[in-house]
Formats: C-alpha cells, structure tokens, sequence
C-alpha cells in the first residue's frame, strides 16, 4: 500500500488538472445567456446542474486526456472530445436518476436533476447533452473529417444500443432474474466499459494516433472499463444486504478482488510496451485498483 500511495499522488494531482481543464470547457461551451427566452434558460440551468456540479470524479474525460498525455500530443486536441464523451456520460446520470428507471432522490448529496427541477426538464437536459456531444465532435474537427467521422461513430457506438444504453437495458432485466457470470460481465461491458473505452480510443482517433496504438488502447481501457465497475462493486458491496446483479452478490468478496487484480493486469499488459509518456496510464490503472470511492 505504502508504494501505492507513492505511485497515485502525482497521478492525483494530474487528475485534478485534467478535471479543471474539463469543467472550464463545458463552462464555455454551455454559457449562460439572459436574452434567451425563459425555457431555455431552465434548460440550460438543468443541463449545468449536473454537468458542472462539484464532485465529479471526471474519470471518463480525464482519461482521454492522459491518453493525449501517452501519445505525446498536445492536451487541446482531444479536450473536446473528452468534453463530448463528459457530456454522455452526465446525461446518462439524470436519466437513470428518473422514476421509471433507478428512482434516485439524491447523487453526491444533492438532489437530483428531477428533483432540483421537474422530470420534463431532466429528461430535456438529458437528450440536450446527449445530442450535443456530437455536435461539439463535429465542430472541434470539421478540418479532420476522417477523424470526426470515426470518433462520433466510435463515441455512438459506445452511447447507444450497442453500448451503454444496451448494457442500461440489460442491467434492468437483471433485477427481474439471475445472471449468470458472462451475462454480467457482457451488461458492464456495455453499461459502463463500453463509454470508458471510447474515451480513450476517441481520443486516439482525433489525436492521429496509429492502427497500433488505437488498438493498444483499445485493449487497455476496455480491461480498465470493466476494472472500474468491479472496483464499484467492492465498494458498494454489503454483507447483510448484498446487491442482486453485482460481481460480488455472484462471486462473493474475495473472487471478486481476484478478478479486480486480473482485470488491472489485462490492462497494464496492453500498454507494456508504451514507453515513459504513458506512466499515468498504468497509474490510473492502479489508482483504481486501491480507490476508495
């Protein structure tokens, strides 16, 4: 652990950096404006509630920038991008905050974006910032068509029926029977390691990187991407009360670490042979193997 400890306080660091230069993005790119009319306006509050609220791990969009970090490119490039996939994931937040879906009153000791405003206007906020990720991807590359084109089909891949959305689904039939352990693995494969990976790989894409590295990175953010929900799962996990449709529910505590461990060596074993540049890659990995929250 001591060694640990060693390895995460400069990635830390990193890590807020990355947040800062995320959150002042967004700030832009979703401004105020008292000349709009008043719906917009509770709009675009909505939309800021939850998209700029203090919290926010930002892992998704951080990890695009350490990507950019890996492949010795300028931050700028894949900033966008990494406010796009930022931008996915917020939505998907207030709409599995809703009624009909996991029915949550509170996230990071606030209320909900339903809760805070109406259900109507979460659920506009929501497919206001899903539709507008592709429109920030489009505009920040419009001179790199071929990198734009590939990165918002790799970033709706991961959002939609083939991805997030499909593992949401999945993740709502699992309350109603028992999943065995590949079915699990597939629903978070989707619901969560699906936008995790793109974040890396469209990062890759827009920052020119080749076959090779996308491929790499591919490998390491989809190991990282299902690394994330075990951790989760550890977290989340009680002995009195176990959560139904959790690695550890299935596998109970002590596999479910085992598996956390394997899942960190898949992902650092894609990357072995990345040079110095990618150091905070390997530490985002074990930062999450030991996380706290």
């Amino acid at each position: 652990m001591k060694t640990v400890g060693m390895e995460t306080k400069g990635l830390e660091a990193k890590m807020e950096e990355a947040a800062a230069e995320i959150a002042a993005l967004l700030e832009k790119v979703f401004s105020t404006d008292a000349e709009r009319a008043e719906g917009w306006q509770k709009l675009n509050e909505s939309m800021r509630y939850s998209l700029l609220q203090e919290g926010a791990k930002r892992f998704r969009p951080t990890l695009s920038l350490l990507t950019a970090d890996a492949l010795g490119v300028d931050r700028s490039l894949v900033l966008p991008f990494a406010c796009a996939v930022e931008c996915v994931h917020t939505y998907s937040l207030i709409h599995d905050d809703l009624p009909s879906m996991d029915n949550d009153d509170f996230r990071r000791g606030k209320p909900t974006n339903h809760k805070k405003f109406d259900e109507a206007t979460a659920i506009l906020a929501g497919d206001a910032l899903l539709t507008d990720a592709f429109g920030i991807v489009a505009e920040a590359y419009v001179e790199e068509p071929e990198a734009a084109v590939r990165s918002i089909l790799e970033l709706s891949r991961a959002a939609g029926s083939q991805g997030m959305v499909g593992g949401q689904a999945m993740d709502m039939a699992a309350k109603k029977k028992s999943f065995d352990f590949e079915d699990l693995r597939l629903l978070h494969l989707l619901k969560t390691g699906a936008l995790i990976r793109v974040a890396s790989v469209g990062a890759a894409i827009v920052a020119g990187a080749s076959e090779e590295q996308i491929e790499d990175l591919s490998d390491y953010a989809s190991s990282l991407g299902l690394a994330f929900q075990v951790a989760d799962d550890i977290l989340d996990y009680s002995q009195e009360h176990p959560e139904s449709g959790s690695y550890c529910a299935l596998l109970g505590p002590e596999k479910t670490r085992e598996l956390l461990q394997e899942l960190t060596d898949e992902a650092l074993e894609a990357i072995i042979d990345w040079d110095e540049k990618a150091e905070a890659l390997r530490e985002l990995a074990q930062f999450n193997l030991y996380r706290s929250r």
